[in-house]
């Protein structure tokens, strides 16, 4: 057998694969049940995230680039700053992790397509697909803003190192 006939192969199963889970998802009452189970899981924690200051008591594992690399990730201090943001102190927000916002909008934004797969069935993708190949700049603004705030956070000069949780 060459690679060509492989690759073919392979990729005839993950096609039978992703049909298969598409036919599962796409019965109505699978889809109820994974709505009721995603608002569940929502509500669930964001009551956690609201009621435990993250600060004082670990509600989450730690970050692993943080603990094997000393770096700050761009997710660092999220979840302190999604426990003051729902609390209404931004200031203190902003100090943990000055992308909150975006990070959340991206969020609302992925659980939209969600719920819009889950109620009609069909699929989010392409009215997403069409406005960001109308705006392809967006996404590289957004990944440059990104890879931007990785780095100076882990500059551990002055001005910097405000942006460290």
């Amino acid at each position: 057998m060459n690679i060509t006939t492989i690759c073919t192969n392979m990729k005839e199963r993950i096609m039978k694969c992703i049909k298969k889970w598409l036919a599962f998802f796409g019965k109505p009452f699978t889809r109820l049940f994974l709505l009721v189970l995603t608002c569940v899981i929502i509500i669930t924690a964001c009551t956690i995230v609201y009621m435990v200051d993250p600060s004082k008591f670990q509600i989450t594992p730690p970050c692993y680039l943080r603990y094997f690399t000393g770096l700050y990730c761009p997710g660092c201090g999220m979840t302190r700053a999604l426990h003051c943001a729902m609390n209404l102190r931004f200031i203190d927000a902003f100090s943990y992790n000055l992308l909150w916002p975006f990070i959340i909008t991206f969020i609302s934004i992925s659980l939209y397509m969600w719920f819009s797969f889950l109620v009609t069935g069909r699929s989010p993708f392409i009215p997403f697909n069409r406005l960001l190949k109308r705006h392809s700049s967006v996404a590289y603004v957004f990944i440059a803003l990104l890879f931007a705030f990785w780095i100076l956070r882990n500059i551990p000069v002055y001005p910097f190192t405000l942006l460290a949780p």
